[in-house]
């Protein structure tokens, strides 16, 4: 089924968004920043305060959208950034500002209250030992009663205001000056309010961008594809790198193609895609993964299901309405075992051909602005059981 906003009269209006984030708090889905209509391509101004200052919530039980004020500070970056949620916070990290300024990353650290709606600056954007950057991934590791630690990975950053540390690497990007990809690797300890810089080991990922990472355990999680440089071109891995947190280290593994036994489906490269982690009760935790764009910047028209403890991976037959789509979320609700909910918000679509010049079409990238915004998708009882059984 889909639930698109808007549909009753008077109700709140949803708009277009791609690269955003959207974290889910009980019975709540939050969509904060992201590029959006009447965004000021400015580092700070009254009509930018004005957009980030409001957060939008989908409740998850009457598929309505709702508009709420926050109080306090809002981030400065605004897309690219990277979120992740404890309990009823949500933590936000870097982005960029939204053009109009040059190369303007952030390496701020920020928390909503959901309860409160309340802004609070947990690190404000400065010369630290984390760099200024957008289009990394950031999660939660700890567990009861235990430290909590934000980890936070990987990225893209201008060149000018990077200091790079001899244990990560740094690439630069074809076509794009004064940038770089990096493979930092940061905790940031909740307790003692302090970034930590990574001892690594194992077989660590590349300077990587645009790809998701999901946490499996307390002190264990996943990455998947995104942008690498590859000599002068960059190119959408299809890479599977796990990894395991132990105090102030992390181990890399590469799960290779073939290592594992698959069934002959190993997916294609892609970055700009979606993903969310389903714990199950009684089966290990399984990543979905939707859409999300190919070196050739062709859409990645799918929905996979990986089980994170055979790494079998199975595709899902889902619409194109869903699935064809990059720089959007994807979240999950699970109401109990059987019923399981995927929530599909914004992004870009290949929209129409135009005429670049001596006859040659191109696809034109559009934001997501009709219906089809906001989807919502159970995964029903056949599919259940199929993981179940892969298990």
């Amino acid at each position: 089924m889909d639930r698109n906003s808007g549909s009753v009269s008077g109700q709140y209006l949803f708009g277009w968004r791609y690269e955003h984030t959207t974290a889910v708090v009980g019975e709540v889905l939050y969509c904060w920043g992201g590029d959006q209509e009447g965004l000021a391509a400015s580092l700070d101004s009254p009509r930018k305060r004005e957009c980030t200052s409001a957060i939008d919530a989908f409740n998850l039980l009457s598929g309505v959208w709702s508009s709420q004020p926050t109080s306090g500070t809002p981030p400065l970056g605004i897309r690219g950034v990277s979120c992740t949620t404890i309990n009823n916070n949500i933590y936000y990290f870097g982005g960029y500002c939204h053009g109009g300024h040059g190369k303007c990353y952030h390496n701020s650290l920020n928390c909503l209250d959901t309860l409160t709606l309340q802004w609070k600056e947990l690190q404000p954007t400065g010369d630290n030992s984390v760099t200024k950057k957008g289009y990394g991934g950031m999660i939660a590791m700890g567990s009861e009663g235990e430290p909590q630690q934000l980890l936070v990975i990987g990225g893209l950053a201008p060149k000018s205001t990077t200091t790079q540390h001899n244990q990560f690497k740094y690439h630069d990007i074809p076509c794009l000056d004064d940038h770089l990809r990096t493979n930092e690797q940061n905790i940031y300890n909740l307790s003692s309010g302090q970034w930590i810089v990574l001892s690594v080991s194992g077989q660590c990922f590349p300077p990587t961008d645009s790809f998701i990472i999901e946490r499996i355990s307390h002190n264990k999680g996943i990455m998947y594809g995104g942008v690498v440089t590859d000599g002068d071109a960059d190119i959408s891995t299809n890479d599977i790198y796990l990894f395991q947190l132990s105090q102030h280290t992390i181990n890399w593994e590469y799960l290779k193609q073939g290592s594992v036994p698959n069934d002959g489906l190993w997916p294609e490269g892609r970055d700009s895609h979606a993903s969310t982690i389903i714990n199950g009760v009684s089966t290990s935790p399984t990543l979905v993964v939707i859409g999300g764009l190919d070196s050739d910047n062709e859409l990645v028209n799918e929905c996979l299901l990986l089980d994170t403890k055979q790494y079998n991976w199975m595709k899902i037959p889902l619409p194109h309405s869903v699935t064809g789509r990059f720089s959007h979320t994807v979240a999950s609700f699970v109401v109990d075992p059987n019923h399981v909910f995927l929530i599909i918000v914004g992004g870009y679509v290949e929209d129409e051909q135009e005429d670049v010049g001596g006859g040659v079409m191109e696809w034109v990238n559009e934001p997501i602005t009709d219906r089809n915004i906001t989807m919502v998708v159970e995964l029903g009882n056949i599919i259940l059981l199929l993981l179940y059984y892969y298990r």
